[in-house]
C-alpha cells in the first residue's frame, strides 16, 4: 500500500491557477501548515471568510494520513483535494516525528505540493516544536514553515506559525479532551477560526 501510495508521487504539470490558498491544509496542521505527525482529526475552518471541512485519517497505526479537504465557499468551492502523509520517521528522545506528504493527489486544483514536515514534542516544558518546507507549485520555489506551540495552561496553548516571511499567532483552548478551538489572526490582518476534533493521539 505504501509502495503504491508513493508511486503516485510523480511531478505533474503546474498550473498557473494556483494561488496561496494552495499551500494551506494539506493535513493536520500547526495553523494551516502541516505538522510532522499523523493523525485522525475532523476539522471546520473559517481563513478570513473561507470556510472549509476536513477530514484526515491515520491508517496503517498512524504511519500514514488521509486528508480531504472540502471548500464551503471561495475560489475553490466544491473542489476536495485529497492530501497524504507518510511518517519517515518516528519521534522518540533525541529525534522528531518526519513525514513526507503531497498535496492535491489527484490534481483537483492543478497541481501537487510536495513537502517534507518535522515535529519534536518537549513534554517537560509543555512544547511542540514544528518546521518543514514544501516545493511552491508555480515558481518551485523551495518555501520554509516553521511553528511552536506552548502550554500555558492545562486547557490554553498560546501558537504561532511562520511560512514564506508570514507570521500567525494564536491562542487554542481545549475545553474537552480531543477538541481544540483555535484563533489566529495571520499577518495582523486574517483572521482564523477552527474547530478541531482529534480522533486519536
Amino acid at each position: 500500500m505504501v509502495i503504491l501510495i508513493l508511486a503516485t508521487f510523480a511531478v505533474s504539470p503546474v498550473s498557473a491557477a494556483d494561488s496561496v490558498r494552495r499551500s494551506r491544509y494539506m493535513g493536520t496542521a500547526i495553523f494551516s501548515m502541516p505538522t510532522g505527525y499523523a493523525r485522525s482529526a475532523t476539522n471546520y475552518i473559517n481563513d478570513d471568510s473561507h470556510s472549509a471541512f476536513m477530514l484526515s485519517q491515520a491508517m496503517f497505526g498512524d504511519l500514514v494520513e488521509l486528508s480531504v479537504l472540502k471548500h464551503l465557499n471561495g475560489e475553490f468551492k466544491g473542489e476536495n483535494p485529497i492530501s497524504v502523509k507518510i511518517k519517515l520517521l518516528e519521534e522518540a528522545e533525541m529525534l522528531p516525528s518526519i513525514v513526507y506528504g503531497v498535496s492535491d493527489l489527484a490534481t483537483t486544483l492543478g497541481s501537487k505540493i510536495f513537502y517534507f514536515a518535522a515535529s519534536k514534542s518537549i513534554e517537560t516544558f509543555g512544547v511542540h516544536l514544528h518546521g518543514g518546507f514544501y516545493k511552491e507549485p508555480v515558481t518551485t520555489d523551495r518555501k520554509f514553515f516553521y511553528g511552536v506551540e506552548k502550554m500555558v495552561f492545562p486547557l490554553i496553548t498560546l501558537s504561532a506559525e511562520r511560512v514564506d516571511e508570514i507570521n500567525t499567532f494564536g491562542v487554542k483552548l481545549s475545553p474537552y479532551p480531543g477538541v481544540s478551538l483555535e484563533i489566529g489572526q495571520r499577518d495582523a490582518k486574517e483572521e482564523i477560526y477552527n474547530i478541531n476534533y482529534f480522533r486519536s493521539f
